[in-house]
Formats: C-alpha cells, structure tokens, sequence
C-alpha cells in the first residue's frame, strides 16, 4: 500500500511544509511543538476543519491508544511513519507553560504514527494517529545521558538580545525572538546546583520544531541572563 503523503500549506505566503531533520547533534528526540498538533476525544466523526469552536482533550496520550488529531502547517509526515511531537495538557498548550507552569510536569514528548487521514484541506487535517510511546519530560534529566552544552545552541537565545525567563520551582523557562516573526525557547530544569535543558524550540513562519535531551548548561552563562533579565524586568516567579 502507497504511503499518503501529509502536507500542509502555509497560511501566509502559501508554500509547502517541508519535511523537517528527525536527527541532532545534542538532542535525542526530534519532534513536532505543540501547537502543530490538538488532541480530540473524537473517533471518526469530526467537526469541519474551518470551526475554530471544539472541545480540546483533556486526557494525555497513552501508549496504544488510537487518537484523532487535528494538525496544522508546518506539519509534514507520511501514513505509517513514525514522528515525535510535544504533548502539553490543555490549558498550557493553549495559553503557554508561563501561564499553567503547574503543568510542566504533566508533558512529555510522545510518538506518533497516522493510521488514517479522516478529513483534509491545504492548510488543516484530522487525522486519526497511533500513540507509540510517551516519555514525560521531567525524566529527561536521568533519562538520557548528559552533553555539554556549552556550545552551539545558546548562541541563537543571544542573538535575539535579552531573553525573558520565568521560575517555577526546579524550572526555568527561557525564551527569545524577534517581533513575533521567529525565536527560541529553552526548558531548563535545576538538579544538584545544575541547569539542564530538557526542552529546545526553534520556530519561525514555516517552522515549529522541538527538540528533547539532556543538555548541562554553563553555570555562570545561565546565571548570568538571570541576573540581567531581573535588572531589566525580564525575570519572573511564577507560584
């Protein structure tokens, strides 16, 4: 049986998502974020691909379940494959980690494969997926082996100058960009007098990835960003 190819199509300027590299130098997990990909509680009777109005799931994946999915660009994947993406509950995947920062430790990164396209257009599918693994991001620190991150990924926060970080307990939450056109963002998780990043995201128009392992951050380079994020009001404690 042929693979279907699913595709879709940038909103703005109209092009075809692409597929994305599943490999990295310093991550182990490769993925899809979040908002490429909501979770239903539907089965093969779905409301039209245009209504915005519908009811997200509140039930995290299991593995091996069948789950129905809408996806948006830059999503690109053939039936059968498999693919990562990071899964948040609800309430984080629709208004962000600094909002539910108590839901951080609920999302993981979990596998999926298509089993079926129930509806599509250029832009939007509903898509009926296997879940074949889930594996909770707070784990990550003694799930994976540690890498020195010294290098190469941190350089992309400075680019975009001073990066806006939020505590929560053991966590931080880093993020930069550029006038909503494209950014970074970091998960970075406190152990032993140590600051590990658990979660990568690189986003700009036609891409939305997400990257999941075990990075050991240079002590004096993170504590640095937080002492000038809290000169420049950039700094939050989230309860």
């Amino acid at each position: 049986m042929d693979q279907e190819v699913v595709a879709l199509v940038c909103g703005t300027c109209k092009s075809l998502s692409e597929r994305m590299k599943t490999e990295s130098e310093l991550f182990n997990l490769v993925g899809f974020e979040n908002e490429v990909m909501e979770w239903s509680d539907f089965e093969n009777k779905v409301p039209p691909l245009d209504e915005p109005r519908w009811m997200r799931s509140d039930h995290p994946p299991v593995q091996g379940q069948i789950r129905t999915v809408k996806v948006h660009h830059p999503f690109y994947m053939k039936t059968g494959e498999p693919f990562w993406i990071l899964y948040t509950p609800v309430s984080s995947s629709l208004n962000g980690w600094d909002s539910h920062p108590e839901e951080i430790e609920q999302s993981s990164f979990v596998q999926c494969s298509i089993e079926r396209v129930l509806e599509r257009n250029d832009f939007k599918a509903w898509l009926r997926v296997k879940v074949l693994e889930v594996w909770a991001i707070k784990d990550y620190d003694r799930r994976f082996p540690e890498r020195d991150g010294g290098n190469g990924y941190l350089e992309s926060f400075e680019i975009f100058g001073d990066p806006y970080i939020f505590q929560y307990r053991d966590w931080l939450y880093i993020c930069a960009g550029a006038q909503g056109d494209l950014g970074v963002w970091g998960l970075v998780k406190q152990r032993d007098n140590q600051y590990h990043m658990l979660v990568y995201g690189d986003w700009n128009f036609h891409k939305n990835d997400a990257f999941g392992g075990n990075i050991l951050l240079p002590k004096h380079r993170i504590e640095g960003w937080i002492e000038q994020a809290k000169q420049k009001d950039h700094y939050e404690i989230v309860e």
